[in-house]
This record gives C-alpha cells, sequence and structure tokens, in this order.
C-alpha cells in the first residue's frame, strides 16, 4: 500500500476477489490516525523486475488464449512433474534437519514459479470473463447469463474430488452390505474401521483410492499443523454419510451435467442478445477450458505440504521415542527457525515452548470473529461489508455481494465446523467462508450465504458450478441468521431475505 504502483493493482482487483477486505482497507487509508502515504512508486529495480516477469508472463499469456486447451495441458503435466520431484526429494531426506531444509527451498521458491506458470493461463480466462461481463452489462438479465457461463466448468481438481467422493458413496449405495454398515454406524467408527482396514471390501477398497488421491486434504489444510483426511478420516466419512443419503434426482453428477447443459444455453442466449454469437464463444471457451485451474495451485501446494507433514510426522515419531517431545504433532507447534535449532539439538526446553503455544493457540481459538485486515503496526480492522447498503441489525432484509444467479427459498443451517455436522437436502448452508474441505456440503446445500468472500473466491466458484444462488460478504451473517429461518436468497441481487422467523433446535 505505500507503493503507488502496489496500492493501484490492488485496489484494482481485490474488489472483485473479497470486496469485505477492500473496504476495511479503504478504512485503513483513510483513518487518519495511521500513517499509510504513498512512500515509493517505480524505480529502476521495480521496473526491471516488472519487465522480466512480463517477458516471461505474456508469450504464455499469448499461447493460453490461441491454444487454450493445450495450454492447460501443459500446465497441468508441469505441475505433476514437479510434485512428483518433490516427493523424490522428500523421501531421500535423512533427517530433521534435511527436511526443513528442503521445506524452507521449496515453499520459498513455490510462488515464484506459479506466478510465472499459472497467472497467464489465470488471466487468459479471467480477461473475457471481465470482456462478456462489460458486454452484457447492457442486457437485462445479462449479469446472470455471464455467471452461468461459469457453471459445471471441467478441470477443476476440487469438483473432480468431489465428484470421485461421490463415486465413492455409489459404490457404497450399490453394496447392501457396505450401505448397512454405513447407516448404522457413526463417522468415528467408521474411521477407525477404515484405518484397521476392517470396512466392507468395496467400501474398503473405493475409500483407499479416494485417499491415495486426495487424503493429503482436511479442513483448514493450509496450516501445515492441521491433521489430513488420511490422518484423521472422521470428517471424510461424515461427509460420506451425507453423500450416501442423496437421492439419485440430486445426484452430483447429475447437477454437473444439468450445470454444463445450462452453460451451453447461456452462452447461446448471450451471442444471440449481444448479436455476436462468434464472439461469445470465442470468450466463453476459454473461460470454460481455463477457469478451472483455480484451484490448481493450492491443490499443488497441499499435496507438497502432504509429503512434507508425513515425513515431519516421522521424524517427530523419532523425538517422541528421544523423549524430547511429547508427540509428534508437537512440531508443527514450532517456528521453521527453532525447528532448525531443534534438528541440531540447540533448542532448550521445546517442551515448555510447545506448551506455551497451545494455551496461546487455545485461548485465540475463543475468538468469535477475525480481522478482515491487520495492518503492519499490528492495528486489525474487522469491519467491511461487500456493500454499504446492508440492512441494519433486526431487519429482515440483508444484502450482500450477488456471486451465483437464481433464487432460493430454504431453512438456514449455520455451520462453523463441516467435519462435525451433517447438511440435509436443500438446507440454506450460512458460514463463516469456505475452503474446499467445505465443497461436499454444497452437493447438499440448496444455497450458500457466507460472510466473506467476492466472486473469485472458493465458495462462490464452487456455488456457480453446482448451479446453487449465492450471496456474500454478509457481515456477521452467522449471528444475524438462526437455524431454521426460512430464508429466500437471491443470488442474482445479493439479497437474503427473512420470510419465517420460527428456528428448529434440531440442528
Amino acid at each position: 500500500l505505500r507503493n503507488s504502483i502496489g496500492r493501484k493493482i490492488l485496489c484494482k482487483f481485490l474488489p472483485a476477489i473479497e470486496p469485505g477486505s477492500m473496504a476495511a482497507i479503504e478504512q485503513l487509508l483513510g483513518d487518519p490516525d495511521t500513517d499509510m502515504g504513498v512512500t515509493s512508486g517505480m524505480n529502476p529495480t521495480l521496473f526491471f523486475r516488472i519487465l522480466s516477469l512480463a517477458i516471461i508472463i505474456i508469450p504464455r499469456f499469448i499461447f493460453s488464449v490461441l491454444l487454450p486447451d493445450w495450454s492447460r495441458e501443459r500446465l497441468v503435466r508441469r505441475v505433476d512433474n514437479f510434485v512428483d520431484r518433490i516427493e523424490n526429494r522428500v523421501t531421500a531426506t535423512n533427517d530433521l534437519s534435511d527436511v526443513i531444509a528442503l521445506e524452507r527451498e521449496v515453499l520459498g521458491s513455490f510462488f515464484p514459479h506459479m506466478i510465472t506458470h499459472f497467472s497467464p493461463r489465470f488471466a487468459a480466462a479471467m480477461i473475457p470473463l471481465f470482456l462478456l461481463t462489460k458486454l452484457a452489462a447492457s442486457i437485462p438479465n445479462g449479469q446472470d447469463l455471464v455467471l452461468t457461463i461459469t457453471r459445471g466448468l471441467h478441470h477443476n481438481v476440487t469438483t473432480e474430488m468431489d465428484l470421485q467422493l461421490w463415486q465413492v458413496a455409489r459404490t457404497v449405495q450399490n453394496d447392501l452390505p457396505s450401505l448397512k454398515h454405513f447407516n448404522s454406524n457413526n463417522a468415528d467408527t467408521l474411521a477407525n474401521e477404515y484405518i484397521c482396514g476392517k470396512l466392507p471390501n468395496p467400501a474398503q477398497c473405493a475409500v483407499c483410492q479416494f485417499m491415495n488421491d486426495y487424503g493429503m486434504r482436511g479442513l483448514y489444510e493450509i496450516d501445515f499443523g492441521r491433521p489430513r483426511w488420511r490422518e484423521e478420516p472422521a470428517p471424510l466419512m461424515n461427509m460420506l454419510k451425507s453423500y450416501v443419503e442423496i437421492k439419485d434426482e440430486h445426484a452430483p453428477d447429475k447437477v454437473f451435467a444439468a450445470s454444463e447443459v445450462a452453460a451451453k444455453d447461456a452462452i447461446e442466449q448471450l451471442g444471440l442478445k449481444l448479436g455476436k454469437p462468434w464472439l461469445v464463444s470465442f470468450l466463453a471457451r476459454r473461460i470454460r477450458s481455463l477457469a478451472g485451474t483455480r484451484e490448481l495451485p493450492k491443490f499443488t501446494i497441499i499435496r507438497i505440504m502432504g509429503h512434507l507433514r508425513a515425513k515431519k510426522l516421522g521424524e517427530g515419531a523419532k523425538l517422541v521415542d528421544a523423549g524430547i517431545i511429547d508427540d509428534a504433532r508437537d512440531l508443527f507447534y514450532l517456528h521453521i527457525d527453532e525447528l532448525e535449532s531443534l534438528a541440531k539439538g540447540e533448542l532448550n526446553d521445546c517442551k515448555g515452548i510447545v506448551r506455551q503455544r497451545k494455551a496461546t493457540m487455545e485461548r485465540e481459538s475463543a475468538r468469535t470473529s477475525l480481522p478482515r485486515v491487520i495492518a503492519s503496526d499490528g492495528f486489525a480492522y474487522y469491519g467491511g461489508s461487500a456493500l454499504s447498503s446492508n440492512a441494519k441489525e433486526g431487519s429482515n432484509v440483508l444484502c450482500g455481494e450477488p456471486v451465483s444467479p437464481g433464487t432460493y427459498t430454504g431453512r438456514v443451517h449455520i455451520i462453523h465446523d463441516p467435519s462435525k455436522t451433517k447438511i440435509s437436502q436443500g438446507e440454506v448452508l450460512c458460514c463463516h467462508g469456505t475452503d474446499p474441505s467445505w465443497t461436499p456440503l454444497f452437493l447438499s446445500a440448496g444455497a450458500l450465504v457466507m460472510e466473506v468472500g467476492g466472486l473469485m473466491t472458493h465458495g462462490s466458484v464452487v456455488a456457480r458450478e453446482y448451479g446453487i444462488p449465492a450471496v456474500v460478504g454478509l457481515e456477521k451473517v452467522t449471528e444475524r441468521l438462526s437455524n431454521g429461518q426460512l430464508v429466500r436468497v437471491d443470488g442474482s441481487s445479493g439479497v437474503v431475505e427473512i420470510i419465517d422467523e420460527g428456528g428448529q433446535d434440531d440442528f
């Protein structure tokens, strides 16, 4: 923000990503008690850095526009090769010191690597999307048609994960012993049986295959310290039990196929209304071919973190045997420089440091809200709604950011932890925010309302792909709504209307 170029870029793109955070930054910039004046701008060093990036990114962007499928396939191959190399290097490490050195190297180089390879492909999808948005602004229902074009996107790793989990559920549904077993046991029991290899054989094999592909994922997975599904499969089993209950008419593969048809129809309608069918088709193909790569960078780093975490747990087990720490997972309470000292035998009172960090974590976990923006001086900004017209407390109308078109009326189900609850078919999912571990809930939800987010955040993208209305950027919506309330969600206007105040207690 202190650099004029950086401020312009941030203020240009952040509103499309997270409008609430942009509102908080505007509050920060307007605060007379903060010194947020511009102190630098373009200089020779910055100019040559930008130029060196442009020399790499622009040709890749052009090729992605001209040959979107080829460009995407090339990116996926490069990513897979990159992850395979990291896995081999992790396997070859001999001790904790080697693991930490590799972690520093890989995580330090990952972001620049993704910028040069991922950003030109994603830009080749987003620029056509913004162009269509501008073209459609002058016609009735134009914005809804543009958003509908992004439904049922292929090549999204999170959607592919959901569809594969559905195939696991189908295996359970089609095998009577497996189905009876899942219906008569809770998620914890099923998780323990999976770890011991004691699920009915068809279910065991299907879950095992899923874990091979996605077992490194988990709730709040970007945190190295959070357990993965392959370590603690109970949350996944809870999701799978929900999937098993899905009726055929709501089957995820059918929902996805219907979304594809809706997107195709939207492309045709938009082309006819604008009188430019060839241009709309050209732009839409780039969107549908490349926009699904949005989830790829995070999935890639999660795959890498999965390999590193597994190796660190192995090294942690050795330290437990040596009496240095009490639990292998205690390593994740230490900073990386402390881990380096630990590996050298130079860290004093390791157990005391871990106890202190656990106490701090327990205290911090009691927070009911988190700041949207933390300034460099430590000042936290909690406010920031997607729209300035948010309804006042107590009103029956809430206004946010419309991110997935359509209207839906249903009962509210507020969820803070998807690993501890299920959502019934047709309920309105109400939450603070989502990550890929939440995505299976979208298959049962009738609509989404969310405190944070913007047009291109995870929940918004997945809601559009599955064709459910969504409104985001609703400040404190998990406090303003109650379980069981009947609400109408309008994902075209951004309005959530409370129809019936009566709540239910069986959530």
